[in-house]
């Protein structure tokens, strides 16, 4: 059975794609690292401990 691939050339900008893709969901993955840091930080303000309150 044959099976046809696509000239190098194609096959670098099809990986060139997937590389950048990668990295664009790498980034997106920080950022909603950072947020849900940065929400949890706003959720700690709004609920303070027993501890704070008392004291």
């Amino acid at each position: 059975m044959e099976i046809p691939i696509p000239p190098l050339a194609e096959q670098q900008c099809i990986a060139d794609c997937l590389a950048s893709l990668d990295a664009l969901i790498a980034a997106q993955a920080q950022k909603l690292d950072a947020l849900k840091a940065h929400k949890k930080g706003l959720m700690q303000q709004l609920f303070p401990s027993v501890d704070e309150v008392q004291g």
